[in-house]
């Protein structure tokens, strides 16, 4: 039987404690700039103006605005760069994605005007609220080495749990390791059967080079001195919604409005780490441990907007939207290769298990805009959204997930409540219309080294024949975070600077 010695701080972690934190939550809770070339043209400030398929998803009094039945279709093109300084070493990465990231209509019904509800209306919209298409890589000559990452997890755990029995496969051990010990088991694993970390008391002449089976003290093998690193992250894959509405116009002047919305999270994350050095005290020059994690997501919210009118040219909207409610599944694969140092053994370490996590559930935290526009007759307009959230009330459950109570805590004294502003205006000439928008979105941490406040501006030009519409909009954005490594061991951060730059090309029909 293997023996299970191992240290109590191991057993209050989760199963999946490399997958899920903070950071995670705010991926995948998260909505950047989204929707028709309009609303982005505008820089999304469409809360007290309405008619836009997008502003719906915003605020879902939008839709009554329209005063004619409406669809439309959006073609986005987005260049995501990231430009990441390791050790004073800077790196930029590219990725261009192109989609289809919005689609929608709306069905609007007059009333006889007589009655106190004057028209209502039915509409559907489909947006990719987020982008995850996405690559971050850093390359530096760091003083850690990434064998720390597996002594950190091996540490504490009996070197006996790491060796498989003669009939035992390296892929059946990682499975018992993570059914009956946690993750950070089989990171001890990975570690151990690539040779980066040894026992203290590893023995060459005794079986498998170990001679007390029971020592659960480890070393690294990659030496002291400098290490060369290239660490990768690439995503792929989307955060999407799809908004059920209804509406309706009292007395001509206010508009209320309901969503119902289903949310779609889908991601790919490929995290590599590349690593050499030649440290005379180290017998392992060359490392490469890849992971590979899916995420699958669905989720459910709903908001309340209202739209009304003060006077001809002054409107003014509202917007709640609650928390979402995710349920969340994930999955990964590992691998592991390292070489010997003076051309010795490669050593190739790959368990071919899938590991499933127990799904999980997260909640976003809810919003309240508040909005406002000037309306200069049929020749423009002016408009500024204000909208507030406490990002310091996203929550993991289960509860009784000692990870998850964790992360709950880390949410609390770090995150705290942002707000954001979008101004835009629109003016026509003849059958032109030309649009410019500016939006500044706050840090969710308090400490804005860790992410800092978004910044961004657009510009949007349009054309109508009358029933079709053209809009085409280019809005871009930038802001400043740090990407930790690893969770454990080498948890260096790399300070990034993302800029991201988006096209959309629309094409709208009154019906």
């Amino acid at each position: 039987m293997k023996n299970i010695l191992i240290l109590g701080a191991l057993f209050a972690s989760a199963f999946f404690c490399n997958a899920q934190s903070i950071n995670d939550g705010l991926l995948y809770t998260g909505e950047d700039l989204k929707g028709t070339a309009r609303y982005r043209g505008l820089s999304g400030a469409f809360g007290a103006l309405g008619g836009d398929l997008s502003a719906i998803g915003s605020n879902p009094a939008s839709s009554v605005v329209f005063s004619n039945n409406f669809a439309g279709i959006s073609l986005g093109i987005q260049g995501n760069s990231n430009e990441a300084n390791y050790f004073n070493t800077a790196t930029t990465s590219n990725t261009t994605d192109v989609s289809i990231n919005q689609a929608g209509g709306v069905l609007v019904f007059q009333s006889p005007q007589s009655r106190t509800i004057s028209k209502f209306a039915l509409s559907l919209n489909y947006d990719i609220t987020r982008d995850l298409d996405n690559r971050i890589n850093a390359r530096g000559i760091s003083p850690i080495s990434v064998s720390e990452y597996f002594l950190n997890n091996a540490n504490g755990i009996a070197v006996d749990n790491f060796i498989p029995f003669p009939n035992e496969s390296n892929s059946e051990l990682y499975q018992f390791l993570g059914q009956n010990f946690d993750f950070g088991a089989q990171q001890g694993f990975l570690g151990h059967r690539s040779r980066i970390i040894n026992s203290t008391t590893d023995d060459p002449n005794a079986p498998d080079g170990n001679s007390d089976l029971e020592n659960t003290v480890y070393t690294s093998a990659t030496g002291t001195g400098n290490f060369n690193q290239d660490y990768l992250v690439e995503t792929i894959g989307y955060n999407s919604k799809i908004s059920f509405n209804g509406a309706l116009e009292i007395n001509n002047k206010w508009n209320l409005g309901i969503n119902l919305n289903s949310h779609v999270i889908s991601m790919e994350r490929f995290t590599s780490i590349v690593e050499s050095n030649s440290n005379a005290d180290a017998s392992i020059s060359d490392v490469s441990f890849n992971n590979t994690l899916f995420t699958d997501g669905n989720g459910f919210s709903f908001q309340l907007g209202l739209i009304g009118e003060l006077t001809k040219n002054i409107r003014v909207g509202a917007t709640y939207e609650s928390p979402t409610w995710y349920t969340i599944e994930e999955s990964q694969i590992q691998d592991i290769t390292t070489i010997g140092s003076n051309g010795g053994d490669r050593v190739f370490v790959r368990p071919d298990i899938v590991n499933l996590f127990e799904p999980y559930r997260l909640r976003s935290p809810g919003s309240l805009t508040g909005s406002i526009a000037y309306i200069f007759g049929k020749r423009g307009l002016l408009s500024l959204n204000y909208n507030t959230k406490d990002y310091s009330q996203l929550r993991f459950s289960p509860d009784d997930s000692a990870l998850f109570r964790d992360n709950n805590r880390a949410a609390q004294n770090n995150l705290a409540r942002a707000n954001s502003i979008r101004i835009g205006g629109e003016y026509r000439l003849q059958n032109w219309t030309l649009r410019g928008g500016y939006r500044m979105e706050e840090s969710p941490y308090n400490n804005k080294e860790i992410m800092g406040d978004l910044t961004g501006y657009s510009l949007g030009l349009g054309y109508t024949w009358g029933k079709t519409i053209l809009d085409i909009s280019y809005d871009r954005s930038e802001r400043d975070f740090s990407q930790q490594l690893f969770d454990t061991g080498l948890d260096t951060r790399t300070g990034v600077l993302n800029t991201l730059d988006n096209i959309v090309i629309s094409l709208s029909f009154n019906l």
